[in-house]
C-alpha cells in the first residue's frame, strides 16, 4: 500500500525489530486506542510494563499528547484571527487528525513510528 511506503519513513526500524511479535499482538489495542483519544497515554504502560512495544508507544503517546496540548493553545491563539483563523484551525484539525490516525495504523501494525524532530524528547516509560 501506498500509506505503508510513506509511513515506513517514520519507522525506526531498529526499535521495530526488538519488538516481539507476541508481544505485538498481545498489546495492539492498548497501544493504538491512545493516539486516538491522547489522555490515555498512560493505557501501554499499565497494560505492560515489562513490554518494549508498550514502552516505545507509551513515550510516544505521552510526546503527543502534549503535541496537541500545544496545538490547542496555538489553535486557540490562532482563531482569534477572523478569516484566516478559521482555515488556519481547519487545516490544523485535519492534520492532527491524519498524524493520529497514521500512528495508530502503525502501532496497528507493530511498527516504531516516531514523531520526527520531538520524537526522543520525552523518554519517560
Amino acid at each position: 500500500m501506498y500509506i505503508d511506503n510513506i509511513l515506513e519513513n517514520f519507522n525506526d526500524t531498529e526499535t521495530a525489530r526488538r519488538f516481539s511479535g507476541v508481544d505485538v499482538r498481545k498489546n495492539t489495542i492498548q497501544a493504538v486506542l491512545p493516539y486516538l483519544i491522547p489522555l490515555l497515554f498512560f493505557l501501554p504502560i499499565v497494560a505492560d510494563k515489562n513490554s518494549l512495544f508498550c514502552k516505545f508507544h507509551a513515550n510516544q503517546q505521552f510526546t503527543w499528547f502534549l503535541l496537541t496540548g500545544v496545538l490547542v493553545i496555538v489553535k486557540n491563539i490562532i482563531g482569534i484571527i477572523p478569516l484566516i483563523g478559521g482555515i488556519a484551525n481547519a487545516v490544523l484539525n485535519i492534520t492532527q487528525l491524519a498524524v493520529a490516525v497514521a500512528l495508530a495504523y502503525g502501532a496497528y501494525k507493530g511498527k516504531a513510528l516516531k514523531l520526527p524532530y520531538i520524537a526522543d524528547l520525552v523518554r519517560i516509560f
